[in-house]
């Protein structure tokens, strides 16, 4: 009998330090997922997360379906997977104080009436042949955001628009087309040549022409460190396959001086391409201030990309102004 009470007490023991390291495992897990869910970025990136939620729209990816995973990690996060937005807010609120939460459409008047005038005449318009190139998401909060060259694209506008430089990001989809019109991949080249066609005889005053990509280089050509800050690392290309080629090179040289002098090493090249297997033009007939330029590569994060685009805008409004 004192055995029998003996073998009971120790089971009921054993089964006790279960569950307390159960509990301690369970609250670890809590406390992690809690951690990486808060990631941040640093005070300089406010405008960034603004942006990210202003073009929502455009760049965060909405789930499908909920699971009791996700309705797990909505619980741990305080945040609503149906609306991954929401990531960004739990996780910035120390950049976004007094920024009223209540507006999910937060969606620029330039996107709403996408195509036509907004404020005043746009002078550049900035579009991407290949508009599904992507980045490395740099923390837990940017899996819901979608970060593609687009992105590039609109951290461009917003540093333009407020010297300015008014100008217009092409939101039609490129691929949609040229799906559409059962062509194959180089026939992208084609249909943005037709949507820039199309933008200037709506908008007069556009005047230069910018193409953003992304290269798919590895982050050992694509990315510079200087003074603790990341870049992602542009690249310049010219179509030698153009009669009025050497305008293009001129303008886009004083560009790629300017970003040279304001960061040393931010830019790779201006490469020049012509013959068999490449496009050789690349819209840049269109006008003497077109410019295609390379934002970094796929291994590239979001941030780095800002930083970069921060710096190219100041080359362009230095070159354009003065």
């Amino acid at each position: 009998m004192k055995k029998r009470f003996i073998a009971k007490s120790t089971r009921k023991h054993r089964k006790g330090k279960v569950f307390f390291l159960l509990f301690l495992f369970l609250l670890s897990i809590f406390f992690s997922v809690r951690f990486f869910g808060k990631v941040t970025l640093k005070e300089e990136y406010k405008e960034l997360v603004q942006l990210l939620l202003s073009h929502g729209n455009s760049f965060i990816q909405k789930p499908k379906n909920t699971t009791l995973v996700s309705k797990a990690v909505s619980y741990l996060l305080q945040v609503d997977v149906k609306k991954p937005s929401t990531l960004l807010y739990t996780s910035h609120l120390d950049l976004l104080k007094g920024q009223d939460r209540s507006t999910e459409q937060m969606i620029s008047k330039d996107i709403e009436q996408s195509g036509h005038l907004t404020e005043n005449d746009p002078v550049v318009y900035i579009y991407n042949t290949h508009q599904k190139e992507a980045y490395q998401p740099s923390s837990f909060l940017e899996y819901s955001v979608s970060p593609n060259v687009m992105l590039a694209s609109y951290i461009l506008k917003e540093q333009l628009d407020k010297v300015g430089l008014y100008s217009l990001v092409e939101e039609q989809s490129v691929q949609d087309e040229v799906n559409r019109l059962g062509k194959k991949y180089y026939y992208s080249y084609t249909v943005s040549r037709s949507f820039m066609e199309d933008a200037k005889k709506k908008n007069p005053t556009l005047e230069y022409f910018i193409d953003l990509h992304r290269d798919s280089v590895s982050k050992n050509l694509s990315y510079l460190e200087k003074e603790g800050k990341g870049y992602a690392k542009i690249l310049f290309i010219i179509g030698l396959e153009n009669d009025n080629y050497q305008e293009n090179y001129n303008f886009t040289k004083q560009i790629f001086d300017k970003m040279e002098e304001k960061v040393p090493g931010i830019t790779r090249s201006i490469l020049q391409k012509q013959g068999e297997g490449v496009d050789g033009v690349y819209n840049q007939d269109f006008s003497n201030h077109t410019i295609l330029a390379e934002i970094g590569g796929e291994e590239n994060t979001v941030d780095e990309v800002y930083n970069t685009m921060l710096v190219f805008a100041e080359a362009l409004k230095e070159v354009i102004l003065n």
